[in-house]
């Protein structure tokens, strides 16, 4: 692949949406075999499309393992009984063992929709069938409990699914990507929610202080405009367009509310003054925050970081192959990439194109212990002892706290009759892990002679940090432009702070005309019900800066609660639990503070 293409590849995979393009592509046959019985209707030896568009090589073993989970999904889509599916998934995982992998994401997918289709029905324990082997071949996976929740929802018992629906919420913090993009929404979420109480702080202001500085502003003017009754008519009218001016600017609100809080600085107390500085910090600091986490995600979305994830589950998806070699294209020369895809190469038994990668790897890092180790254990299955006891000494050498050498030196000493060397050389690695070792020696008795180690997916989070860097070199085409555009956010929040209080200091000498106590006095039900449903306006009639953003905070989260998931970055699960959850805990949470609000009020009359 050329630099042009390599650089088009890169700019169009970090976009979250292609992500989800490629992936919706990927599970395109699962769903369909899902929804139709393709087993009747095509004829009999017509060939299945492929599961998987290579951009790793692939052998004809590993192809035909492909192919033979295709055939296997078939006969599990025509299973008729609870028993015959169940041998049909252990059919699968046993194919999907063979390659190196334990979870089979698409085709559990493909049974969430089965069951959810068999639901709406009416074939209830055939859902549940299909729940169970969308279970077992990707065990534990959010999407399971949200098809759950679906299927308990078409059977009419609610509290069941909202069971299965808390379920699937606690089960992504399960898994490394799906917690990491639920923290980071979390993240935007939170930045949203303080920015959209702060615009609400500073509307309360105003609603509780723009009449004195209206009044001020008229008063400054009359005195200035001749002409008696006549100037009194055109600096009202003046004093109500010097307020709203701003929103003929393009963001209209946002620039008016950042012009009120300068204007209402001489007006409000020390507390607000400090919420209105923390406001302007804020909005300042944002544009880098949001910057840095649309760098992290993009990257974290691409496909090349979630196909490592994907290989480090274990879980062999449609579009795997693919996107590993588009990892490989990004990073070609990486020692990194070339010993995760090596370890894949290996897992997938396909020894020849591992051996080649692991010597790559050697001539760029020569005391790669894993690649050393890995390289023994090739030349020992070919029964290549004089080359596999090189490779164990020196990957013993290169790390003397790794068992895993010693003990496959061992291994390869005892096969060469070399008894001597292999009784020092296990003593030796027992004495690093003897539990380990125990273990080893047992797996040894029965299957697995030697030890091979995942090098590569130790060093998952070294690829992810060269594709970030390598992300941010492409974005950041001039530095000085990009610090002079990240700076004016930071600069504008500190010209308010200054123009405020030069502001203020001109006006102070003229006097502030004070608010008046509207809504904090009275004890009758009205003003008690006008102060708990306009929270914050109580506090900042009486300048209590923190009460006045807390009473705000609490109600502007509960409605912001449904926004969670479509603020920012979404999780590509691929069964969405739908947004009855937030919403209801949105209308609960708003009922709750509504009567506790009332409660406090009666309890606490004027």
């Amino acid at each position: 692949m050329c630099k042009s293409e390599v650089e088009a590849v890169r700019r169009l995979d970090a976009r979250p949406e292609a992500r989800s393009i490629r992936r919706s592509t990927s599970l395109a046959l699962a769903f369909l075999l899902a929804a139709v019985p393709l087993a009747a209707a095509a004829p009999r030896g017509q060939a299945i499309p492929s599961l998987h568009l290579t951009g790793i090589e692939l052998t004809a073993p590993v192809q035909q393992a492909l192919q033979q989970l295709q055939e296997q999904w078939l006969q599990w889509i025509s299973a008729n009984d609870r028993e015959r599916a169940a041998a049909v998934v252990d059919d699968l995982l046993a194919t999907g063992r063979e390659l190196g992998m334990r979870r089979l994401p698409d085709l559990s997918l493909g049974a969430l929709m089965t069951a959810v289709r068999l639901a709406r029905q009416g074939e209830a324990r055939h859902a549940a069938w299909a729940l169970e082997a969308a279970e077992r071949l990707d065990p534990g996976r959010p999407e399971t409990a949200f098809a759950a929740a679906a299927v308990e929802r078409l059977e009419g018992r609610w509290p069941a699914s909202f069971f299965q629906l808390a379920r699937g919420y606690l089960r992504l913090f399960a898994f490394p990507l799906e917690r990491y993009l639920w923290l980071q929404e979390l993240l935007l979420w939170s930045l949203s929610l303080l920015l959209a109480t702060g615009g609400l702080f500073l509307a309360v202001q105003m609603a509780t202080k723009g009449g004195a500085l209206y009044r001020d502003l008229v008063q400054a003017f009359a005195r200035r405009l001749p002409g008696g009754g006549a100037a009194r008519s055109v600096a009202l009218g003046l004093a109500a367009v010097l307020l709203v001016w701003p929103l003929a600017l393009p963001a209209g609100p946002v620039w008016l509310l950042l012009y009120w809080s300068v204007l209402l600085w001489g007006y409000v107390s020390p507390s607000e003054r400090a919420v209105v500085v923390a406001l302007w910090l804020l909005a300042g600091a944002a544009p880098f925050v949001l910057a840095e986490q649309r760098r992290q995600v993009a990257v974290a979305l691409s496909p090349p970081v979630q196909a490592m994830e994907s290989l480090a589950q274990r879980r062999l998806y449609g579009g795997l192959f693919t996107d590993l070699g588009v990892l490989r294209s990004l990073l070609p020369e990486s020692p990194a990439v070339k010993l995760l895809i090596a370890d894949l190469h290996r897992s997938l038994n396909q020894w020849d194109s591992a051996r080649s990668l692991y010597r790559q790897v050697l001539e760029q890092e020569p005391n790669n212990t894993a690649a050393l180790l890995d390289l023994g254990v090739y030349f020992f299955e070919k029964g290549d002892f004089g080359n596999a006891i090189p490779n164990f000494q020196k990957a013993a050498a290169s790390n003397p706290a790794n068992a895993a050498a010693p003990f496959d030196l061992a291994q390869a000493y005892a096969q060469s009759y070399l008894f001597d060397e292999q009784r020092r050389a296990l003593t030796q690695a027992k004495a690093i892990d003897d539990a380990q070792v125990d273990r080893w020696i047992d797996l040894a008795g029965h299957q697995q002679r030697v030890v091979s180690t995942d090098g590569g997916m130790a060093r998952i989070p070294e690829i992810r940090a060269q594709l970030l860097a390598n992300w941010r070199g492409s974005e950041a085409l001039s530095p000085r432009l990009e610090l002079l555009r990240r700076g004016l956010s930071v600069a504008l929040a500190v010209a308010l702070l200054l123009l405020a209080v030069a502001l203020h200091l001109v006006r102070r000498p003229h006097g502030y005309t004070e608010p008046p106590l509207a809504l904090r006095l009275g004890s009758t039900r009205l003003a008690r019900w006008r102060r708990a449903l306009l929270p914050g306006f109580p506090s900042a009639e009486v300048g209590e800066g923190g009460k006045t953003f807390l009473a705000l905070l609490v109600p502007v989260a509960l409605l912001m609660l449904p926004l969670f998931g479509d603020l920012g970055y979404r999780i590509p699960w691929g069964y969405d639990p739908g947004s009855s959850m937030p919403w209801s805990l949105a209308a609960l949470g708003l009922a709750i503070y509504l009567l506790a609000r009332l409660r406090w009020e009666q309890r606490n009359q004027v």
